[in-house]
């Protein structure tokens, strides 16, 4: 128990809620096998440069993967793309990999994908992952063009069926088995309830841009995703014009996206343009 006094008890608690906001890097940026062959390029965005690459010829699949992951998320995509040659272009968002950039934001990211759609196009789909569901909605509301969209385990549109007792239980289990301490991690919690509030409203701007999407939409979600309730896509589907809903189970949060049916279903989805 700290003896803090409340500023300084604020002051810590800030502290640890800025550091854990930040998407972990890991030690070694990983690359996607097929990536080593790939041309590579980085790529300048309003929040700094990303690193993005490249793999074949025409109109191409833009790859955006979630929070604290990376381009190899891909690996097992990127080889079924390549193996039917259909071109790839995929990206480390800010904040992660290989891209120097450390912004954060949903805004960065959909910035960045829109740059890097401009830098390595022709883009004609995009498969995202998680919080590059946000990263990739932002981007088709700012001008970025494709046929067909395809949604992985999208974190929004945020549902009622979020548990979020449940999951700021499991945020402050995480601080406290790194060390910090419980009266700066209860205060932390406060704040972030707080915090949370606050960002709605810029979260809310991305998610009222669903509803004028015009690209078709595959929107694929596991029913027992331990991260993205499932209700988050069902929304999505409420609310997207024209996309179907495909639930999956026993896939949890991030293994689909790797998972062989996903992919196949994915793949022949964004390839068919009748």
């Amino acid at each position: 128990m700290t003896d803090l006094s409340d500023p300084a008890l604020d002051a810590e608690a800030m502290a640890l809620l800025e550091e854990a906001a930040k998407p972990k890097r890991r030690v070694r940026p990983r690359l996607a096998r097929r990536l080593a062959d790939a041309q590579d390029l980085e790529v300048d965005t309003p929040n700094g440069p990303v690193m993005a690459w490249r793999l074949g010829d025409g109109p191409a699949t833009l790859l955006v993967h979630g929070w604290e992951d990376d381009n190899a998320l891909w690996s097992p995509m990127i080889d079924a793309c390549t193996d039917i040659f259909r071109a790839v272009v995929v990206l480390d968002l800010p904040g992660h990999g290989f891209s120097p950039s450390e912004a954060h934001s949903v805004d960065a990211a959909g910035e960045a994908v829109m740059a890097v759609a401009k830098a390595l196009g022709p883009i004609d789909s995009v498969i995202a992952h998680s919080f590059g569901c946000p990263a990739a909605i932002y981007a088709l509301a700012h001008g970025l063009t494709v046929n067909r969209a395809v949604m992985i385990a999208s974190p929004m549109p945020r549902t009622k069926g979020r548990d979020d007792e449940s999951w700021n239980r499991r945020w402050k289990d995480r601080q406290l088995e790194r060390g910090a301490d419980p009266e700066v991690v209860d205060r932390a919690a406060e704040l972030m309830a707080a915090e949370w509030q606050g960002r709605a409203g810029g979260q809310a701007l991305v998610e009222a841009e669903i509803p004028a999407m015009t690209a078709k939409a595959l929107i694929l979600h596991s029913m027992d995703d331990e991260v993205c309730p499932f209700a988050n896509s069902q929304e999505m589907a409420a609310r997207w014009p024209g996309s179907e809903l495909f639930p999956m189970d026993g896939l949890g949060h991030r293994l689909i996206a790797q998972d062989p049916e996903v992919i196949a279903r994915a793949i022949a989805f964004v390839d068919d343009f009748g």
